[in-house]
């Protein structure tokens, strides 16, 4: 089975292009999406959003999960990272 990591970059792109289509600032997306103003500012940093928000931003991008992942990258035998 292949794991696979949200990639933030992408979320936040896509994100930024529904908000500018629809004239929203990003404090409106965080409301109209159900989610704190907080979560969304710390996405837009590069931090990745706990589930809920993760699930309340896909629903409001009315966008599937798979389109914001891609595989992850096997660790290297002895990393820590």
């Amino acid at each position: 089975m292949t794991a696979y990591r949200l990639n933030v970059a992408e979320l936040h792109r896509r994100l930024n292009a529904a908000r500018s289509q629809r004239g929203l600032s990003w404090r409106a997306v965080a409301r109209d999406a159900g989610v704190g103003s907080n979560a969304v500012h710390r996405l837009t940093k590069g931090h990745a959003p706990d589930a809920h928000t993760l699930v309340s931003l896909l629903a409001w991008l009315d966008l599937d999960v798979a389109y914001v992942t891609v595989p992850a990258t096997p660790k290297a035998e002895g990393s820590d990272r």
